[in-house]
């Protein structure tokens, strides 16, 4: 049985079916944003699925668009923006048992919160003293997406947005 045939089975209509559909093309639409590696629209794409998915209760989407959110940050080098969705959708993660899903957001958020803590200690430094293992500015992380630069230690932290209530989806 197709998604389309269970709807028409339980009596739900086109209509009904609208903001869940709007929801589940915005989360696609960003998995091929992300994919092209186009990370700024895929946060915008995943954001507004996001806030879908909670308007909707959609507890397991919403958690694995914070997530995503997080990766793409994560991918653009800019663990200080992605710690804010990493947190929000932890708890979340664990609730649902989504234990594979939860192992790699705690492991994200391990390496972002080392990473910002080392560059912060370098920041410490004297000019042109780097600590050991730390990249030379605009170098790209290979690993967990969370090395960062003393230049970028100064950014500002973003929190997730989106309201986090315990009990919203």
């Amino acid at each position: 049985m197709t998604m389309q045939e269970g709807f028409r089975a339980l009596g739900v209509g086109a209509a009904a079916r609208q903001p869940q559909d709007r929801a589940y093309f915005l989360d696609l639409l960003g998995d091929s944003h992300s994919g092209l590696g186009r990370y700024e629209a895929a946060i915008d794409a995943y954001r507004q699925a996001a806030q879908e998915f909670q308007g909707q209760q959609a507890r397991c989407s919403h958690a694995l668009c914070l997530l995503k959110i997080a990766d793409c940050y994560l991918a653009l080098d800019e663990p200080w923006h992605a710690i804010g969705y990493l947190e929000a959708c932890l708890p979340q993660l664990r609730e649902l048992g989504l234990v594979r899903h939860e192992d790699h957001a705690q492991q994200r958020l391990a390496a972002c919160r080392a990473g910002l803590a080392e560059a912060r200690l370098a920041g410490q430094r004297s000019p042109g003293q780097r600590s050991p293992g730390q990249r030379s500015p605009g170098q790209r992380s290979l690993g967990t997406g969370c090395a960062t630069t003393a230049h970028r230690a100064g950014g500002t932290f973003e929190t997730c947005p989106m309201q986090m209530d315990s009990h919203a989806g």
